[in-house]
């Protein structure tokens, strides 16, 4: 099946093959319609049967009720009614549609203050962290949901993200950043891709996020800056560091650490701590708090590579760290700003790629070749970001970085968003007073919708609307705030989206043989499902 565009939509409403009754132009969206809130609920009364017996029909287990146009409808918390559209909608043979919400990918990685998770993992009262960093709560959650069109995002500095067409971001285009103003607004995934580039430029640009908080760590093992330091330029098999800069050696004797030259080797230094200590019953030296012995704990001995827990640490701890491994291993360059990260080690360049990210920088990963007197040594990876924080306590690296002054753009660009197979997806509601939560490896902020996130969860009682439906369509409306949410008549409740099918359909909803429950219907209608137990009812009958 293809999304209908809007253009699409317009022919098919003018020609009459979709009908939308009452329609506004000001309505029609990139790929989808906006639909409004009609004025007649249909609310439970739970009291009058024990339990619903789903073979029985139960005419009084609802009652329908109406509100005058400016007189609110009060969805109470943990309550749930039917609603419908204002909207009368009509469809030909050949398409079907869909009510739609906004919704990530399963399998989108979201930071959380206990690590990361995925997309599909999240439950209400999981903690994720808003665009500011702080933790935020996440209030309710869809179920999976299939057969969404779906755009693959592309952003500047490489990170992708797989989100419905209707899914929410908070950019600045190119208008909002005249005069310096960057005024954000809130488009979905199809309004960017119609507006993608203004004058060969990239139009769209998203907020980068301040730096995550997650708790401050007691249990790290080894001082952040003295193990970022040592993961740059410290030897594998002991535990000792080759360095030219007494600075760097100052800062790590700061951490606790003894510092003493080795003399078989220029520039190299060891690295020591408590000493060893001597178990009585063997003779044998034992572990303590060494480094070399908090090392071989680490499992360092085997290879460099960053745990979890330090990544995963308070902001002081992360930019210790990164400081460390920028001290030795980093670049800054006086004239722009920009620093530069420069490993063969994979493992170390993706840790400071996640530890920029996370503390509010924009950082992009690049493969390149390492070589020696002109010999091939095999890839090489370098990172770069520009940030407007000391990434450096090297005082000659420090200074280039000061001396540089460039400005610091808080952004990212949105670079293309492309069509992609359909996977499943869903939506999560989070307690932000913005309506906003950081998804993906780069800590990109992403959207709830505007009434998602004050706890209103919204859904078509049918997955699809099928070829040849006539009627306004019922909703599930479900509060799941801990305050009453006001609903108004004619209010935006969804968009609806059209999908072309690869040919006309035999029996359209509505035929005679199918025996359709709902066809028709010009109010919030109650659960037909009784008449599937009915003499004779087909198990497709709808």
């Amino acid at each position: 099946m293809s999304v209908l565009s809007d253009r699409d939509i317009r022919t098919a409403l003018e020609a009459g093959t979709i009908g939308i009754r009452p329609y506004d132009p000001a309505d029609l969206q990139p790929s989808s319609v906006d639909l409004h809130l009609d004025r007649s609920f249909r609310v439970f009364r739970n009291n009058r049967y024990a339990y619903i017996d789903v073979r029985q029909p139960q005419p009084d287990l609802t009652e329908l009720l109406s509100i005058a146009d400016d007189e609110p409808f009060i969805l109470h918390p943990g309550e749930f009614v039917l609603g419908q559209t204002l909207e009368w909608v009509e469809l030909p043979n050949d398409l079907v549609a869909r009510l739609e919400g906004k919704a990530l990918a399963l399998d989108t990685q979201i930071p959380t203050p206990g690590g990361w998770r995925s997309m599909g993992d999240l439950v209400p009262g999981d903690s994720v962290f808003d665009e500011t960093g702080a933790p935020t709560q996440v209030v309710a959650a869809t179920p999976p949901m299939v057969g969404r069109p779906c755009r693959e995002v592309l952003f500047s500095d490489g990170q992708r993200i797989t989100a419905d067409a209707s899914h929410q971001w908070v950019t600045v285009d190119k208008n909002g950043r005249r005069g310096g103003r960057n005024r954000v607004e809130v488009r979905t995934t199809d309004q960017i891709a119609q507006s993608l580039r203004v004058n060969g430029e990239l139009n769209h640009h998203v907020p980068l996020a301040g730096p995550v908080q997650y708790p401050t760590r007691l249990d790290l093992p080894i001082e952040p800056y003295t193990f970022g330091a040592w993961l740059g330029d410290g030897t594998t098999t002991a535990a000792a560091i080759t360095s030219i800069d007494d600075e760097v050696l100052q800062q790590i004797s700061g951490d606790g650490y003894a510092v003493r030259r080795l003399a078989y080797a220029p520039h190299l230094y060891h690295i020591s701590g408590t000493g060893h200590t001597r178990d009585a019953s063997t003779g044998r030296y034992s572990r303590n708090g060494s480094l070399s012995s908090r090392l071989r704990d680490l499992g360092m001995r085997d290879g460099k590579y960053v745990p979890r827990p330090y990544l995963e640490a308070g902001i002081g701890q992360r930019l210790a760290l990164l400081q460390g491994l920028m001290d030795t291993d980093g670049y800054v360059d006086d004239v722009a700003g920009r620093c530069e990260f420069t490993s063969t080690n994979e493992g170390l360049a993706d840790a400071v790629v996640e530890l920029a990210a996370s503390l509010g920088f924009r950082p992009v990963k690049s493969e390149g070749r390492a070589t020696l007197y002109g010999v091939d040594k095999g890839p090489k990876y370098r990172v770069k970001f520009t940030p407007d924080r000391p990434v450096f306590r090297l005082p000659r690296k420090l200074a280039r970085q000061k001396a540089a002054g460039a400005p610091f753009h808080r952004f990212r660009a949105i670079d293309v968003v492309r069509d992609v197979p359909s996977v499943p997806v869903r939506c999560i509601e989070v307690a932000s007073p913005h309506g906003v939560f950081l998804a993906s490896r780069s800590f990109i902020p992403t959207h709830n919708s505007s009434l998602g996130r004050l706890g209103l969860l919204i859904h078509s009682t049918a997955g699809y609307v099928d070829p040849g439906w006539k009627g306004n369509l019922t909703l599930e409306l479900s509060n799941v705030a801990n305050l009453p949410i006001a609903l108004y008549f004619g209010m935006k409740i969804g968009q609806i989206s059209f999908f072309r099918m690869s040919s006309e359909v035999d029996r359209p909803y509505g035929s005679a043989s199918l025996g359709s429950k709902y066809q028709g219907q010009s109010e919030p209608t109650a659960s037909a499902f009784h008449r599937d137990f009915s003499n004779g009812a087909k198990a497709s009958d709808r």
